[in-house]
């Protein structure tokens, strides 16, 4: 199958690697180019989709979307999500005029906003919160009122907590693995919520499903099993039979409140697809990579 991947991020790259390994034939549409990526790839700039939409001459089967403002500490409310927005909008607009069989968008878990249970797509009304999560919402709607009634299928896909090797040094675990490797004093500043961690290989395996099953056009990525960053942390703990940091914080008053988590009733579980990573085992592939 063509398939043209847009990014290869942190998720992109083994979104990449998994069709890559299945035998597609894959064209990459990112910002920068990479060594370890073995398919044609085009380096460009989104944001000028003149640019960008000479790419699509090489008439894709499936576009995947994954591209998106997500460095720590700016993504939330960072200008560029307005570009994003308008980025996919134009997209689904400009693919809806061809033979595109399947467009594939990654959003996020954050569309839900602050939840006190679990969340299934279609099921859970959106509360977005932040910029970030309020303009993939927008995109959302857009690319659906662009699509309704043309032949493209559009299947938008909402990540969960994401979590493999070589990611941003900045984000949760590989803070906790850092801290706890060198012996540095972990602080907390959530530790009663409840998320939904999965591995980018998850996540993969998950979009390769969706390529090539029948699933509705809003589902969740995720593992619908929620664990704290206390009870994350402790899991870290034992693998790497480290101090029980874990239990000073835990004695300590909550923070934080919330469910970010999969309903075991969501769209995608339904369909047959199932992940296949349980906690210990994602963490220990990200320990050993």
């Amino acid at each position: 199958m063509k398939i043209l991947v847009i990014g290869s991020g942190f998720i992109g790259s083994s979104i990449i690697q998994r069709l890559e390994a299945e035998g597609h034939e894959l064209q990459i549409f990112s910002k920068t180019f990479k060594n370890e990526i073995h398919s044609q790839q085009t380096t460009g700039d989104i944001f000028s989709f003149d640019e960008f939409s000479r790419t699509l001459l090489w008439d894709p089967q499936v576009i995947i979307h994954t591209a998106w403002v997500t460095a720590l500490g700016i993504y939330a409310d960072d200008s560029s999500n307005y570009q994003y927005a308008q980025f996919t909008s134009d997209l689904a607009k400009y693919v809806s005029q061809t033979n595109l069989e399947h467009l594939v968008i990654l959003g996020t878990c954050a569309e839900y906003g602050p939840q006190s249970w679990t969340s299934s797509a279609g099921i859970t009304e959106l509360n977005p919160i932040s910029l970030y999560a309020k303009q993939k919402v927008l995109a959302m709607n857009s690319a659906k009122k662009s699509l309704q009634g043309s032949s493209v299928r559009l299947t938008w896909a909402r990540v969960f907590q994401p979590y493999g090797p070589h990611q941003d040094t900045k984000r949760l675990l590989p803070y906790l693995i850092d801290a706890l490797k060198t012996g540095k004093q972990v602080n907390l500043n959530d530790t009663s919520s409840v998320l939904d961690w999965i591995t980018t290989r998850d996540i993969a395996s998950a979009i390769s499903w969706i390529v090539g099953h029948d699933t509705p056009v809003e589902v969740d990525v995720g593992t619908s099993i929620g664990y704290t960053n206390v009870e994350l942390l402790r899991h870290l703990e034992d693998l790497l039979g480290h101090s029980n940091q874990w239990a000073r914080i835990a004695g300590q008053p909550p923070i934080g409140n919330g469910v970010t988590l999969v309903g075991r009733d969501s769209p995608l579980f339904v369909s047959g697809w199932l992940p296949s990573d349980g906690l210990n085992d994602g963490l220990e592939w990200v320990l050993n990579s």
